[in-house]
């Protein structure tokens, strides 16, 4: 998904003349960005009462919301407190609702230590 949205946007800018190199930071920004959502770790079981289903849906909204505006942290970088912390002062900015903001607290502080 990431490389074909990379080959639109490459495109657009082939056809109003962005020159070689702010195209090589474009795909340099999004190998970053990939590599980064790729160290994730991926639930694969249920965490004590929180359903795979819903660690799996933080997730997805942890890189699809996050990353469009920063590099992603991994989820052992902070602790309970500090994500928690880190979620109430992003989610105005991000637009996230408080369900969203739940499932991507739970999927990031049920990480494997």
């Amino acid at each position: 998904m990431l490389m074909s949205l990379l080959k639109i946007i490459l495109e657009f800018y082939s056809l109003i003349g962005l020159n070689k190199m702010k195209k090589t930071a474009i795909i340099v920004f999004a190998v970053v960005l990939q590599s980064c959502s790729s160290q994730l770790y991926i639930p694969v079981s249920n965490a004590g009462e929180i359903a795979i289903e819903n660690l799996q849906k933080g997730r997805r909204l942890y890189v699809d919301n996050c990353a469009s505006c920063h590099q992603l942290f991994l989820p052992q970088k902070y602790d309970n407190s500090k994500w928690q912390k880190n979620l109430d002062e992003m989610q105005i900015r991000s637009k996230i609702t408080d369900e969203q903001k739940k499932l991507i607290y739970e999927y990031l502080v049920n990480a494997p230590k």
